[in-house]
């Protein structure tokens, strides 16, 4: 049986908020459900977020096909055709939403050359849906900036998250192995990185796993590494104050402090010391002597 659910709010004046949604809802087990708007029509961005089933977007006489975790978004004013398979169709999360400072940024961004999109980790864009759906449903208006903090959550992961669903190859199982390597990656950063241990890891070679490790993170390995090192070299210089800089850079994972002091800038836009030293300041506790300028 069909499950269909629409949640709707009224119009912010303009610029109240960055970004806010005109309506929201779900489709579950709708067969037969197309949707073919002329341009101009629609005045808000519109969201999809496909859970299960197989649906399609036309865009320039070419279809595509988007299944569970895959996403489509169109803007303001676009001709929109989509549709559910015959067979299986899909299921799906959907937001209309509009806000003042929303169509720069994405348009800068790129996201105006694609309309589908294929999502890393969809569950957590799933799941920040979810909580926006049941704040309108249970609330209504009666918080319209958590409304709207919510709706920022959407965008902002949508962002990190989102690939064009034109890209060749969709590599989803490699994504997830390296989704699932994170952690470990993350836990072990402190270490000397190797590159080939990791991709050995992975069960491939380091040139397809820097790829598609890029893909699932948005970053190189390594660039993944320094900031995880960044992150622990700066609870260690607030919380260990009594630990010289040379020695954080050391328990941080790098032999030579001066390399951990250039990263940390490049990182920071300031040097440990520095760093260290507004905490002090905020304590009025005077740093200790580290024995050598940095």
């Amino acid at each position: 049986m069909a499950q269909l659910h629409h949640l709707t709010l009224p119009l912010q004046r303009n610029n109240r908020f960055y970004c806010f949604p005109e309506s929201a809802g779900y489709y579950r087990h709708y067969q037969g459900h197309e949707v073919r708007r002329a341009a101009g029509m629609l005045q808000e961005f519109n969201l999809h977020l496909v859970t299960a089933g197989v649906g399609y977007v036309e865009l320039e006489q070419q279809r595509y096909e988007l299944t569970a975790g895959d996403a489509f978004l169109y803007f303001p004013g676009d001709k929109q055709v989509y549709y559910a398979d015959k067979d299986r169709p899909w299921d799906f999360k959907w937001i209309h939403f509009y806000g003042s400072g929303i169509l720069a940024d994405l348009t800068e961004r790129g996201f105006h050359r694609s309309t589908g999109w294929r999502i890393r980790s969809s569950s957590v864009l799933e799941s920040l849906i979810d909580e926006l759906l049941l704040e309108m449903d249970q609330h209504k208006m009666l918080h319209p900036s958590r409304i709207s903090m919510l709706m920022y959550g959407i965008i902002a992961e949508f962002i990190e998250q989102a690939e064009p669903v034109s890209a060749p190859g969709t590599g989803a199982s490699a994504i997830e192995r390296m989704l699932k390597l994170l952690p470990e990656l993350q836990a072990a950063a402190t270490e000397p990185f190797d590159l080939d241990e990791w991709a050995a890891r992975a069960g491939t070679n380091r040139y397809a796993f820097c790829r598609w490790f890029r893909r699932a993170a948005g970053q190189t390995p390594l660039e993944f590494v320094t900031m995880c090192r960044i992150q622990r070299a700066k609870q260690l210089l607030v919380e260990q104050q009594s630990l010289s800089v040379q020695e954080i850079a050391r328990l941080s994972g790098y032999v030579h402090h001066s390399y951990f002091n250039k990263r940390f800038q490049e990182s920071e836009n300031m040097t440990p010391t520095a760093y260290r030293q507004q905490f002090y300041m905020q304590s009025l506790v005077p740093p200790p002597d580290m024995g050598y300028n940095q």
